[in-house]
């Protein structure tokens, strides 16, 4: 029996993740040092699950960084990847059952006219479609073993860097983790003190998904889900590339694999076949391809410093100062746990950031908008279906965005109400015979309008 979460585990859960991401890593100048002063999650163990990993996001990709050692995780996402397709659900009964539905409900039979509507007013499906993971980049260093020391794991919310350094095997490491906004990549930046290997794939929990491998690149590729009757209709690729410094780079047919290198970069390009709510004619094959020949020609310096800076221009607005204490240079969860027996005002601060950093990581111009879930989610079946809840939860997301100077953030909200317009009208006309257009309490990357859920 599954049981369906409730707001307040849902509220739980996102405060969990909050807690979690407020959970970080090392600088970029030290190998494995607690971090400097700044807005920063930074942690001494790799993340477990899922809402301990720390998110990066430019807008349209989004991956989940556990933090591992000998082996890591990269759970990806990339922001129109849901099942289905497009699709009209306005019931053709419900323009002819509201009067009746009326009627049962002035003469106070209000079950009859409960069960009329959710017979014939609901929408065909009663359920929206549901946002999807892509699947994941993983990392794994053979040969590498023995006890692990100076681990700090850290998200820097100034530079939009997710790091992980540690001793192992004699080697010091550094992984860096960005999502580059220019480049449309998830950037994946390795280096060891000494040569080391690495093998290199990408997995995906969607049914049918295919990796092949070219040299020195895994593709996954596959089709999107049906979901209540509503068929698949999209394609989707992720493409990582691996190039490196020093080493000798080879493949297994499913994993690249890297040999005696000094430092290592894997690039991920992701793409759907998605081009607005109507049309799903792309080539997300095409488009992840060029995206990696042009991104690989840029060279990793170079699109770090660009992420960082696009980055700053948007967080860099607004600073807060709620003053600080001993407590600020101890690792996150500690600060969380402690915090309510302590006196931590700078953890405030530090949710501010937090708050900020996820709008910029999640919703920038071109993009779709934040969703339940930001742009982050690994799960087929997601609570809510991770979709847009526009009578408040949509709204919340975006409360702090002008206020704190991001109104750039807001113009994929803008971009959807204006589709919302289009299929909205629609459902006016077909469910009201009415001018104008409407939105019920929920919508999705199909920009569906009407009603579902059930009458209550």
């Amino acid at each position: 029996m599954t049981v369906e979460p409730t707001r307040r585990d849902m509220l739980e859960g996102a405060a969990a993740v909050a807690v979690a991401a407020l959970a970080g890593s090392a600088t970029g100048q030290a190998w494995a040092a607690a971090p400097a002063d700044g807005p920063r999650l930074w942690y001494r163990q790799p993340a477990v699950a899922w809402t301990e990993a720390l998110p990066v996001g430019n807008g349209r990709l989004g991956a989940m960084v556990f933090g591992g050692t000998a082996s890591e995780r990269l759970q990806l996402n990339e922001d129109t990847l849901w099942t289905g397709g497009p699709y009209d659900p306005v019931n053709p009964a419900a323009h002819a059952a509201l009067p009746e539905v009326r009627r049962l409900i002035d003469a106070g039979k209000f079950a009859e006219a409960q069960a009329l509507a959710n017979a014939q007013v609901m929408g065909l499906p009663k359920t929206q479609m549901a946002y999807q993971p892509v699947g994941d980049l993983l990392l794994e260093m053979p040969g590498v073993s023995g006890a692990v020391g100076d681990y700090v794991r850290q998200l820097d919310l100034d530079a939009a860097v997710a790091t992980t350094s540690f001793t192992m095997g004699g080697t010091r490491f550094r992984r860096d983790v960005f999502a580059s906004p220019g480049d449309q990549v998830i950037a994946v930046h390795l280096v060891g003190d000494r040569p080391f290997d690495l093998l290199v794939g990408l997995q995906s929990p969607q049914i049918g998904a295919i990796v092949s491998i070219d040299g020195a690149t895994v593709t996954l590729a596959g089709h999107n889900g049906e979901r209540a009757g509503i068929a698949g209709q999209l394609r989707f690729a992720a493409r990582a590339r691996v190039s490196t410094v020093g080493g000798v780079v080879s493949n297994d047919g499913s994993r690249v694999r890297v040999t005696g290198a000094r430092a290592i970069t894997v690039l991920v390009a992701m793409a759907t076949s998605y081009r607005r709510f109507d049309d799903v004619s792309g080539n997300p094959e095409a488009a992840t391809l060029a995206t990696l020949d042009r991104a690989s020609r840029r060279g990793i310096d170079r699109i770090r410093a660009e992420t960082s800076a696009a980055h700053r221009a948007l967080f860099r607005r607004v600073t807060l100062d709620l003053g600080r204490t001993a407590a600020a240079d101890k690792p996150t969860d500690e600060r969380v746990r402690a915090n309510r027996a302590g006196d931590d005002p700078a953890l405030a601060t530090l949710y501010f950031d937090y708050g900020r950093y996820l709008l910029i990581a999640s919703s920038r111009p071109g993009t779709q908008p934040a969703n339940l879930q930001g742009i982050w989610n690994d799960a087929i079946k997601p609570p809510w279906e991770s979709k847009y809840t526009v009578n408040i939860n949509t709204e919340m997301n975006y409360w702090p965005a002008e206020v704190t100077a991001l109104a750039e953030c807001t113009t994929p909200l803008v971009q959807m109400v204006r589709e919302l317009a289009e299929t909205g009208t629609r459902t006016a006309r077909k469910m009201y015979g009415a001018r104008g257009w409407v939105c019920h309490h929920n919508t999705d990357l199909w920009r569906a309008t009407a009603p579902i859920d059930g009458a209550q």
